[in-house]
């Protein structure tokens, strides 16, 4: 009798791994559809409609589209296949589009959004196929290879169909506005038609580039190319009008040259929001404008004309421009991430280096984007020469651009408090304040806390600035407020050395950043720096005022604030103390202001005293802090959030150090909060 063949030992799949491949990248729903939208990226379609619909439980999300489609063979040859990307080998689609996926993952997004998905697609007009796949059974099957996937025919048709229903997380308007931002890249690549429709709960939304607007609104543009040596090199610079390419640029320091970003193009438009705003006459023009300029500020990267996020997404200053724009000071004229629309592009040929992520957040290359950095930053400071040129009419190579534009010259000391309260004034009694009391009481509030802390603005400001980028007892809270206080400041000019009347237009272009510029104005009372550099004795009554008024940039209406202070007398430099707090505080601020308790924030700021040392914990119920970036945020340039320069965190350590104590995030927090941080001070009880 003939014995059976022994069976070969083979790898088996669980579908348990579908999970860390890609569904577990993808949780966020609106990042799953943006994958399904450039899968008909690849697929050549011209036109793609979003659906989502949760009106009736439990939902569903319909993405279809009218590229080339699958047979049913591809459909078993690629889409089944786990991780195979015909696509790899490929550096164009089959209509000549710059392919976006590459890694066989995109797929799992379907599953990351529903229980249930019904795919239908045709080439050509074809008939079509049905295929059905369900997630619960899917994840109980054995193995993924003893899964079967139901198969029918359907009608004619071409394109592409993916249905999903049972969805497993709620649709917000958070991820509509997610979606709407990442699709317009998109939909506005040079030289194709991509056009994409998008409805939620029968609402339907715009998705459109707003380019056009953008370059109407610049006062300034420049664009840079790197040369095959890395050098990098203008090739158009056009201010106010004013050809400025033929000026001496700044070299790029010779050991930040990379030759393997050869072929990197950066374009960038310069622009002042309320003189983009003042150039429009109707209040819905205005409106309009900033919420552009609002969204699309900051540089973007993009790999073969495709965005690629997160950079420059939702104010993503991810090169460091504020912080670079903040240590220069006012009179270089470099601008900050707030000022700039910028696109950086780089392609999968020339940069094979520069491999997305399986979570599509970012580049897997960090020094390689650090490298992406340098020459951003090289870039804006030849954008700043180029402002100071036109500025003092420079526009020749034989003329040397001075590195400040009060160079030579007593520099012009700021508006006196008498000329900015003048102005405030005015501001006050229009009719557009006057008929509203609250906001009248707001201005008026605002007006003296600045005239009476702002008299010198700019210098007070720049000092700030110069401690926060050192590191030496300050905060960086100062030069996350520039685009406020620029708006602010800019138009209490205007007010001062013009007849204009203040408008309607012009309060509603204020109003937003009172609140924030009275806040900050409070901050010039709390540390006063050269007043509050030495070590003093610090009373609890003290104590609690300043740390009172950090407290209140916290928004009464959305956060609740706690303040425990015991019977103590502290031995200290006060402004060191002011910087603790602030730093927490503000970083408080900002991580509930990210949070679903964004209306229902609460920050807790506890002292105890243990013995002679000194503990100062701070904690906040927002959006919480991930193991990750916990172990490096401490670190400076490492902050966690988009508006920040990443020295806040440093600068708390660095204090606590110098007390021989230490700072350090508390696990888990205290019952009710997300975070909590505990500042210890040695010997500084008396």
């Amino acid at each position: 009798m003939s014995s059976r063949p022994k069976a070969k030992p083979h790898f088996r799949v669980s579908p348990a791994v579908l999970g860390p491949l890609g569904i577990e990248q993808l949780q966020d729903p609106a990042l799953a559809v943006l994958e399904l939208i450039k899968n008909s990226w690849d697929a050549d379609a011209k036109r793609v409609k979003i659906v989502v619909d949760q009106r009736k439980a439990p939902g569903k999300i319909l993405v279809n589209d009218d590229g080339h489609g699958m047979a049913l063979a591809e459909f078993k040859e690629r889409w089944l296949v786990i991780g195979a990307s015909y696509k790899r080998a490929l550096e164009k689609s089959e209509g000549g589009r710059p392919l976006i996926g590459e890694k066989g993952l995109g797929r799992l997004a379907s599953f990351a959004l529903g229980n249930t998905i019904t795919i239908q697609s045709a080439r050509e007009s074809g008939r079509s196929f049905l295929a059905d796949v369900n997630w619960e059974e899917l994840s109980s099957a054995a193995s993924l290879e003893e899964y079967e996937v139901k198969i029918r025919r359907g009608a004619v048709t071409n394109g592409t169909r993916v249905e999903i229903h049972d969805l497993k997380g709620a649709w917000s308007s958070d991820h509509t506005e997610f979606l709407v931002a990442h699709a317009e890249f998109l939909a506005s690549v040079p030289g194709e038609r991509f056009h994409i429709s998008f409805k939620v709960d029968g609402k339907a939304y715009r998705v459109k580039h707003a380019l056009a607007t953008i370059n109407r609104l610049a006062e300034g543009s420049l664009e840079m190319r790197v040369a095959p040596d890395g050098t990098p090199t203008i090739r158009k610079c056009v201010i106010n009008g004013a050809d400025e390419k033929r000026i001496v640029f700044r070299d790029m320091k010779s050991d930040e040259l990379d030759p393997t970003l050869a072929g990197t193009r950066l374009s960038l438009k310069f622009f002042r929001r309320d003189e983009a705003a003042r150039r429009l006459s109707g209040v819905l023009q205005r409106n309009e404008v900033t919420e552009v300029l609002e969204r699309y500020q900051g540089i973007r990267v993009f790999r073969d004309g495709i965005n690629v996020p997160p950079y420059g997404l939702n104010r993503d200053d991810w090169a460091g421009l504020e912080q670079q724009r903040t240590s220069t000071g006012g009179p270089t004229l470099v601008p900050g991430n707030s000022q700039l629309v910028g696109e950086l592009h780089v392609s999968k040929r020339a940069q094979p280096h520069l491999v997305i992520t399986a979570g599509r957040s970012g580049f897997a290359d960090q020094a390689a984007v650090n490298a992406l950095a340098k020459y951003v930053r090289w870039t804006v400071r030849a954008l700043g020469t180029a402002r100071r040129a036109e500025h003092l009419g420079i526009s020749e190579a034989n003329v040397r651009v001075p590195a400040r534009i009060d160079e030579g010259k007593d520099r012009p000391r700021t508006a006196s408090p008498q000329t900015i309260r003048a102005a405030l004034t005015a501001i006050s009694r229009s009719e557009v304040v006057r008929a509203n009391p609250a906001l009248r009481k707001k201005l008026e509030d605002a007006s003296q806390a600045i005239t009476e802390t702002l008299g010198q603005s700019e210098e007070s400001l720049r000092l700030y600035a110069q401690l926060a980028s050192t590191g030496i007892a300050a905060t960086s809270f100062s030069h996350e407020l520039r685009a406020e206080f620029d708006v602010v400041s800019e138009a209490i000019a205007e007010v001062a050395a013009s007849s204009r009347k203040p408008d309607k237009e012009l309060i509603d272009l204020l109003s937003t950043s009172w609140g924030r510029i009275l806040a900050f104005a409070a901050l010039f009372k709390v540390v006063p720096v050269k007043i509050r550099r030495h070590r003093k004795t610090m009373s609890v009554s003290e104590l609690r005022s300043s740390a009172e008024t950090i407290l209140g940039l916290a928004s009464p209406d959305k956060v609740t604030t706690e303040l425990t202070i015991p019977a103590m007398r502290l031995s200290i430099v006060p402004a060191e103390v002011d910087s603790i707090l602030l730093n927490l505080v503000s970083n408080s601020v900002k991580a509930v202001a990210e949070s679903t308790n964004r209306e229902s924030g609460r920050i807790r700021v506890r002292f105890e005293a243990h013995g002679n040392d000194l503990a100062i914990h701070v904690a906040d119920n927002g959006c919480g802090i991930s193991r990750s970036v916990a172990q490096i945020m401490f670190e400076p340039l490492e902050g966690k959030f988009a508006e920040g320069t990443g020295m806040g965190l440093p600068i708390v350590r660095y204090i606590a150090e110098r007390y021989k104590g230490a700072a350090a995030i508390v696990r888990p927090p205290a019952s009710g909060f997300a975070t909590e941080f505990v500042v210890t001070l040695r010997n500084v009880v008396q």
